[in-house]
């Protein structure tokens, strides 16, 4: 999940292709193994996690006929994956548009690659006419929920998350000054 720093290493940035599926996949896996002991059951996270995301992948990017419009993927120096950002649109009530997922691989964390994969979807979100974004997070996610109010993000509701039979209490975080947040994630 991600981390807070002012160390930052400028990521590569582009869509999502067909091949990063497996890599998409994998380092969702990892960081839900990582950083959600205690959210969800072990014997999901150490069992199931990585067959059952990999599973979710392949299914968004076969209905997409490769991968999925609102998934940009981060990299570094050597082609290596080392973060996602994925979007969907029309999916949440009274904003334009919600980040799904933000994962950043572990060894990159706090050198500011969530802050610029956000960055790219916001940008992309400004271009396309959005003016609001939110995303969930587990409120046993003290680190991720602290990296999202540092950049601006405001609790508009809660709720419970049903994932893999958990009921993981969660909190949904708001932006609805999208230059705001971009500028937040260039600092």
């Amino acid at each position: 999940m991600p981390t807070d720093s002012t160390d930052s290493t400028d990521p590569t940035i582009r869509p999502a292709t067909g091949s990063d599926c497996a890599a998409v996949a994998a380092l969702h896996a990892a960081n839900w193994q990582n950083h959600y002991r205690d959210i969800l059951p072990d014997a999901y996270l150490d069992g199931e996690a990585p067959a059952e995301r990999l599973g979710y992948w392949q299914r968004a990017f076969d209905a997409a006929g490769g991968a999925p419009e609102g998934l940009l993927v981060a990299s570094d120096g050597r082609g290596g994956l080392t973060g996602f950002v994925s979007l969907l649109r029309g999916t949440e009530e009274g904003v334009d548009a919600l980040i799904d997922n933000l994962h950043v691989r572990g060894d990159q964390q706090g050198r500011g690659t969530g802050r610029a994969l956000i960055a790219a979807a916001v940008e992309r979100l400004i271009a396309d006419g959005a003016s609001s974004v939110c995303l969930w997070v587990f409120d046993g996610n003290a680190d991720a929920m602290g990296f999202y109010t540092r950049l601006g993000g405001v609790a508009d509701r809660h709720g419970t998350d049903p994932f893999a039979g958990a009921d993981a209490p969660d909190t949904r975080l708001v932006w609805r000054d999208l230059p705001a947040l971009l500028g937040r994630c260039r600092r």
